[in-house]
């Protein structure tokens, strides 16, 4: 059975607490890759940049990024606990996700500056 990959930074402390949880490890057939250890990712594409957000390749090797990553993740997982709710409710807003998202990236940036 094919897996849906989805990338996340090992180096950013917000993703890789993130890919931890064990909701979004229950997840279909997900498998969750340190895009830093793992570079197979570029294989589908040689311009994704891991700096603009979390990648995800699905069964038919689609390739979604940043909020397109995570709305694709909500629609397929059926999710539970608060934390998952509202990733939900603000992801299934396009204007709401893309100003979290933009944050999101922003402090990614400032943590992985300080670390």
């Amino acid at each position: 059975m094919r897996q849906v990959k989805l990338y996340y930074d090992g180096d950013c402390p917000f993703c890789s607490r993130y890919s931890k949880l064990q909701e979004i490890r229950k997840c279909i057939n997900l498998q969750l890759l340190d895009a830093r250890k793992d570079l197979s990712w570029k294989e589908f594409n040689q311009e994704l940049d891991l700096d603009n957000g979390v990648i995800l390749i699905d069964f038919n090797s689609n390739i979604y990024q940043g909020v397109e990553a995570i709305n694709y993740l909500n629609k397929i997982c059926r999710f539970q606990g608060f934390f998952f709710i509202l990733q939900k409710w603000i992801f299934s807003k396009k204007l709401l996700s893309n100003i979290v998202y933009f944050i999101f990236k922003t402090l990614r940036k400032i943590a992985l500056k300080f670390k």
